[in-house]
This record gives C-alpha cells, sequence and structure tokens, in this order.
C-alpha cells in the first residue's frame, strides 16, 4: 500500500531531485544507481527494505496507480490514536495548574478552543488525496518554492520539539512505576526506540499501529476516570471567577489548547496522500475532524478533573509537586495497586503513537528543504531527528510545565502565519477548487510562486505575533493592554500572539500576493 511494487526501486519516483519537469532529460534508473559499487549495495538496501513493506518513498508526487489505499477510515483512527495519549491529558491539567482556571470554566475553554483549532487541520486532509502530495509540498502552492523550504524547516523543529516534550512526560511516568528508581532519560530511551521503529517503517504500518494502539489506551482512562472521580471538585482556589484576571487566563489557555489542536495541521495531508483521488472530500474532513475533536476534549476533560483532586487530596498533591503528570497518575490509580502499574505503563507507550506522526513527517519535511535534501532517504532522517530531540528531552525534564507552556504557544505562532497563507491562496485565489491547481508542476520552482508574497505576510504575522504575545521571557504591548495585575500585585499576562499573528498576515497576504500575481504571473 506504502509503495509502488516492482522488481526494482524506480529513483525519480521516490526522490525527486531526479525527476525533471521534462521527462527527456529525467536520467535513467541505471544512470542514477550504478550496476557496481557502493551506490549498487546502497539500492539493494533500499530494494530490501521496500519488499519487507518499509516506505522507500520520498516527497515525490504520489500517481493515480499509486493510490491504493481504500481503508477511508485510517483518516479517522491516525488522528483517534495520536490524541488518546498522556500528552493531551496533561494539556488539560494545564487550565487549573498553571492558568488558575476552575474545572468548569477549563471544559469551556477546552471545548471553545478545539472546536476551532481542530477546522484547519480536517480542512488541510482533504489536500492528500486530491493531489497525492504531502503537506509541505503542497504548501508550495502558495509560499512558493523557497517559502515552502522556510516552513519545512519550521515544521521540523516543531516536530522534534513536540516529541521531546512528549518523551518529558513519558519518562516521568516509567519513573513512577519503577518507585523513582528509574532515570527519566531511561524513559525518554524507552520511548524513543519504540518510536523509531515504526516511523522509520513508513505509511504502511503507521496505519496499522495507529488503528488499533489507542482502544487499550483509551479503556485505560476510562478506568482511571472512574476510580478517581470521587476526588474531582470544583471547589478550590481555581473556582469558577469572571473579570479581567479570568478572561486573561482563559485566553492564555485557550492559546495553548489551540496551539495543541491545530499543531496538526501542518502535517495532515501526510497521511491520506495514498487515498484516491476522487475520495470525498467531505468524508475525509469529517473524518478528520471527528478522529481529533473527540479524543481531545475527552481527555483534556479529564486532565482538568483529575488535577482537582490535588485541592482535597494531599497524597495526590504530594505527588504531583514531586513527579508532575506522572506523580499524579500514579497518586490517582494507587486504589487499583499492582493494576494500576499495568496502566501506568500503557499510559507511557501511548506517547509512541502521538511521536510517530511527528517523527515521520519530520522526514519527508526535511526533504522539501533544499534540493539536496531530497537525495537523502526518507527514512535517514528519523533516525537523525531521533538524536536530537533524545538530549532535548532530557535536559527539558526539570521544568516540564514552563517547557510546555511555552512550546504550545510559539508553535501556535508560525501555525498561524501558516494557515493564514495556505487558505487564503485557497480560498481567494484558487476559488476553493484543487481543480484550480496544476498540481504536475510541484517541483518546478519557475512554475511555482516566487514566495515574495507569503514571506512578506509571514514577516507582518511576526510581528503581530510579538505585539501580542506575553511569555516569561516577553510580553508584547497588546498582550499588556489584555493582562491584568492581581490582587498580588501579580500581572497577568493575555497571550494573544496567535490571533494578532493570524490578523496580521490574513490582512496583507492577499494584497501582496495580487502584486506578485500582477508583475510576476504566478
Amino acid at each position: 500500500m506504502a509503495t509502488a511494487r516492482s522488481s526494482s526501486l524506480s529513483w525519480t519516483k521516490l526522490y525527486p531531485k531526479y525527476e525533471s519537469i521534462e521527462p527527456s532529460i529525467a536520467p535513467t534508473d541505471s544512470t542514477l544507481v550504478p550496476s557496481t559499487g557502493r551506490w549498487a549495495r546502497f539500492s539493494k538496501i533500499l530494494s530490501k527494505l521496500d519488499s519487507l513493506g518499509v516506505e522507500a518513498r520520498g516527497i515525490a508526487r504520489i500517481t493515480s496507480e499509486e493510490r491504493t489505499d481504500s481503508k477511508l477510515i485510517n483518516t479517522a483512527t491516525i488522528w483517534i490514536a495520536a490524541n488518546t495519549v498522556i500528552s493531551c491529558f496533561a494539556i488539560g491539567t494545564l487550565g487549573p495548574a498553571v492558568f488558575n482556571l476552575g474545572l468548569y470554566d477549563s471544559f469551556a475553554t477546552v471545548t471553545f478552543f478545539n472546536l476551532l483549532g481542530v477546522l484547519p487541520v480536517a480542512a488541510m486532509a482533504c489536500a492528500g488525496p486530491a493531489s497525492g502530495l504531502r503537506t509541505m509540498v503542497f504548501s508550495r502552492f502558495s509560499w512558493g518554492y523557497y517559502g515552502a523550504s522556510l516552513t519545512a524547516s519550521l515544521n521540523c523543529i516543531a516536530a522534534i520539539g513536540w516529541c521531546a516534550v512528549n518523551c518529558i512526560t513519558g519518562g516521568q511516568i516509567l519513573r513512577v512505576v519503577s518507585n523513582d528508581t528509574l532515570p527519566i532519560a531511561v524513559g525518554v530511551v524507552i520511548i524513543v526506540i519504540c518510536t523509531l521503529v515504526l516511523s522509520f517503517a513508513g505509511y504502511k504500518w503507521i496505519h496499522i499501529y495507529e488503528r488499533y494502539s489507542w482502544i487499550p489506551v483509551f479503556i485505560a482512562f476510562c478506568i482511571m476516570a472512574g476510580v478517581g472521580a470521587k476526588n474531582f471538585t470544583d471547589s478550590g482556589e481555581a473556582a469558577m471567577k469572571s473579570g479581567r484576571i479570568e478572561a486573561a487566563n482563559v485566553l492564555s489557555f485557550g492559546g495553548t489548547i489551540f496551539g495543541f489542536a491545530v499543531g496538526w495541521t501542518s502535517l495532515a495531508a501526510d497521511y491520506n496522500a495514498y487515498f484516491p483521488e476522487d475520495t470525498s472530500s467531505t468524508k475525509v474532513f469529517t473524518l478528520t475532524y471527528l478522529g481529533n475533536i473527540i479524543p481531545l476534549m475527552l481527555i483534556e476533560f479529564l486532565g482538568a478533573a483529575v488535577y482537582t483532586g490535588t485541592y482535597t487530596n494531599s497524597a495526590w498533591a504530594s505527588a504531583y509537586n514531586s513527579n508532575s503528570i506522572g506523580g499524579l497518575l500514579g497518586a490517582s490509580l494507587s486504589s487499583v495497586h499492582g493494576f494500576g502499574k499495568f496502566l501506568l505503563i500503557l499510559f507511557a507507550l501511548s506517547i509512541v503513537a502521538n511521536n510517530i506522526p511527528n517523527m515521520y513527517s519530520l522526514s519527508l519535511s526535511a526533504q522539501v528543504i533544499a534540493p539536496v535534501f531530497s537525495r537523502i532517504p526518507r527514512f535517514i532522517y528519523t533516525i537523525v531527528g531521533t538524536a536530537i530531540y533524545i538530549p532535548i528531552a532530557i535536559v527539558g525534564a526539570d521544568k516540564f510545565n514552563e517547557s510546555l507552556v511555552t512550546f504550545m504557544d510559539v508553535l501556535s505562532y508560525w501555525l498561524a502565519i501558516f494557515i493564514a497563507v495556505v487558505f487564503e491562496e485557497h480560498i481567494l485565489f484558487k476559488r476553493c477548487s484543487f481543480k484550480n491547481y496544476d498540481f504536475s508542476v510541484w517541483n518546478n520552482r519557475k512554475a511555482l510562486p516566487i514566495s515574495f508574497a507569503a514571506i512578506g505576510a509571514g514577516l507582518i504575522g511576526v510581528c503581530g505575533a510579538i505585539l501580542g504575545m506575553s511569555q516569561p521571557y516577553f510580553v508584547g504591548p497588546i498582550g499588556k493592554v489584555a493582562g491584568v495585575t492581581d490582587h498580588n500585585n501579580r500581572f497577568v499576562g493575555a497571550d494573544v500572539g496567535f490571533e494578532m499573528a493570524f490578523a496580521f498576515t490574513a490582512i496583507i497576504y492577499p494584497l501582496f500576493r495580487f502584486i506578485e500575481l500582477r508583475f510576476i504571473g504566478r
């Protein structure tokens, strides 16, 4: 399913560096892969991996003949599995734990910002079957050849950051399972190895794993909700309030929720590009939306609810202070004794389902950065990316909440800019129809936009993000105006960086794009 089966690999299909716009000058397989020497051995390795179902294809457009994935349910299960994870639970705890919101305030914030955040993910997923292209390659039709290199670089950074943050949570849980004898670093490595194997294998094996991996984890979450429900409360310090302080906290927590949900937009088309071109966009949108929104809301609700148990249960509070999310999970499941540790192991391993899409999409995004990068096989980048995020996870483990909030907010800033450009191009200039794209020029920089409009609007969007951001290291002027000083004379900023980044980009891009089309013609 993941790759075309033949007696030998076609390198012009697998590696677009060698796929010319003019077929007459495209080198043949024999000229690309000599029959002798080290390249011949490398070709044999690729052929062997391909025969085992490892996806050797890079970012080249998938032809109609190769789009053989008929399991449309895959477009839902990939996201159900990726979001039915402990990382999603950790995001939910931030409402009461970091932003001092009450339980029902947290529920309302989770609901509203997730409903919005999943929309661009579902819309982007429709581009996969329609184009046969991966997300970062599809973005070339709005960002241009060179602009897409920039967004692909940012996508790689985001993927590495996500994997690091996720591994911290998993490492904390495994440490609790071992009664604090297992270093977090060892727990991180265990999760990393599991992630590497599946992201290395590619599209086919990822879908097989994600189709079923969420089921035992979901059952484990249900058990945790049942045994811990008696401790959930809305009567602590963070009970429902109103006023400017509450509004500022809602906006900041909402930005974090939105950043988590919208984060899948930059890779949403990667996981259904093998569907036939005539696949219903309505079905793809609906299944993708439901596959995201249902687990996001349920698991984040549970995260917020479980944290409120620390208000009345001193053992839970002590466990959270000692081992963060891992400690809280362990305390909430202590009443089921040894079975609780088994559930903790399931929660820790659930991280794999979230990290796999990040590593797989990193391997594709890396090939978009520059032509020379597309010469390197996709699965090599999974190894390189893994080597990078291991030390980041180990170093960031000491300040998990701070690392998570900061990363989520910054992630949402660049995604706001990316989304504004891609969707305005589709809505305003392509009139909401994939038929108005010429996908055959996906790798022809002379036929794609020159990137002036996208990069120019993106820079203006960065200015908007700076003006609206509210982070520990910097508060923009709009963030200050939206914020307020509480009764302890502590400034509570309202992070509106995402909103400002999106608004600034959305206002400027149509103007710049019109100029680009008027004087350049593409």
